[in-house]
């Protein structure tokens, strides 16, 4: 008999949460009234905001949570799954589905509520949704390109993009939601029809909307003087990985990434122009300290890409390589060594040895500043003697078997 395998209970665990949470949602919706599509296009005529009201009151109360939950250390935003920003796709999606709400009456959750309460409506719309999802797949090489590629800005937030603190934007959208719903009081009281019932005040609307308006301020304040308990994680393992070593790979482990056409590698030099211009690796981009400090030119590197940092010895190499993991860049290494122990084990007396003039300096002079187009600076794989290294690189997924001709 096989032995017992204990993750099978934390897949069934997974699984009843699933349908757990599933259920809850489904039965949260058709209590609100959203399995009903005259209730739902309602909104469009501005006499019932019950779906702005409902849903954008559940988006905020996460949102504060989940962002207390940050501030407080009880939770790792970088843990939480953030879908990737398209920007041009998510516009014309979000048209197509707000077209497809105002035409049928539901969303895809909404319809299944409404087919779930045997609604005949409720039932088509749910099978045209089905039905949009098999013609997707074989029509998505007609625009794969426009679909994967336009406007994306893989994982970015509001505080990311506008380089504020989360409190002050959770502050923001509070302040936000607070004004929609007044919004919508009115225009409820504006269209009203006599069937539609009158919104009812309460003082639980009062209490929630100053709880939130509270928590929302706290948080902007703590941002503004306590450190992000994220931030401050990050940099604290960047901290321990560099000095451990962890991340220093050698010469020859990146001259393999550099000829492996599997990896996205991506050559970061932080030396001098000067430096940078008599000699560099083949490929390589010379980054200022201020664009490593930068989220913004940072979320400019392809997520999954291997980001190899260096400059002509350590020292700089490893302050940029901080900077870039404290902001949360992932899969940054440096080269051993720097630039001096490239061109010892590569250069073939291209560059002539000169005494140290200080730290973190070339020790090479070059006749030229001929930057990449050295024999060095992108060495022939098979003619450079395959030297030994303990690999040190670790990929986000195994990468694909590269296989021969003839069905190799």
């Amino acid at each position: 008999m096989a032995p017992f395998d204990p993750t099978l209970l934390g897949h069934a665990g997974n699984i009843l949460l699933s349908v757990a949470i599933g259920f809850a949602f489904g039965f949260i919706l058709e209590r609100a009234g959203f399995g009903d599509a005259r209730k739902l296009a309602a909104q469009f005529y501005f006499y019932d905001q019950a779906v702005l009201k409902v849903m954008f009151t559940a988006i905020v109360v996460a949102m504060v949570l989940l962002f207390t939950s940050v501030q407080f250390g009880f939770l790792d935003f970088d843990r939480v799954y953030v879908n990737p920003t398209y920007i041009w796709p998510g516009i014309i999606g979000g048209l197509l589905l707000g077209v497809g709400f105002i035409v049928g009456g539901y969303c895809p959750g909404t319809s299944v509520v409404s087919a779930a309460t045997l609604k005949l409506d409720g039932l088509f719309f749910l099978l045209g949704c089905f039905l949009g999802i098999f013609a997707f797949g074989p029509t998505v090489p007609l625009f794969q390109s426009f679909w994967e590629q336009a406007g994306y800005l893989g994982r970015l937030t509001i505080p990311e993009w506008l380089g504020w603190s989360n409190g002050i934007v959770v502050l923001l959208v509070v302040l936000m939601a607070l004004g929609m719903f007044t919004g919508a009081e009115w225009l409820e009281a504006r269209f009203r029809t006599a069937a539609a019932p009158a919104a009812s005040a309460s003082r639980f609307k009062l209490a929630g909307a100053v709880a939130l308006l509270v928590v929302g301020a706290s948080l902007a304040l703590m941002g503004q003087f306590t450190p992000d308990p994220t931030a401050a994680r990050l940099r604290r393992q960047a901290e321990e990985q560099l000095a451990g070593r962890d991340r220093h790979i050698e010469s020859p482990e990146l001259l393999s990434l550099m000829h492996n056409n599997q990896v996205i590698l991506r050559l970061l030099d932080v030396r001098s122009e000067a430096d940078y211009n008599l000699f560099h690796i083949v490929d390589s981009r010379r980054p200022s300290m201020s664009d490593v400090k930068d989220r913004h030119w940072i979320k400019s590197l392809p997520d999954d890409s291997i980001k190899v940092v260096a400059s002509n010895d350590e020292r700089r190499a490893d302050e940029a390589a901080l900077e870039l993991m404290a902001r949360g860049a992932r899969n940054v290494y440096v080269l051993a060594g720097g630039i001096n122990r490239w061109l010892e084990v590569y250069g073939k007396g291209e560059g002539k040895p000169i005494p140290s003039s200080g730290e973190d300096s070339l020790r090479f002079a070059f006749a030229a500043a001929i930057g990449a187009n050295y024999p060095a600076a992108d060495p022939d794989r098979w003619q450079t003697p395959q030297l030994p290294f303990k690999p040190k690189v670790k990929f986000d997924k195994p990468l694909p078997k590269v296989t021969g001709g003839c069905g190799g």
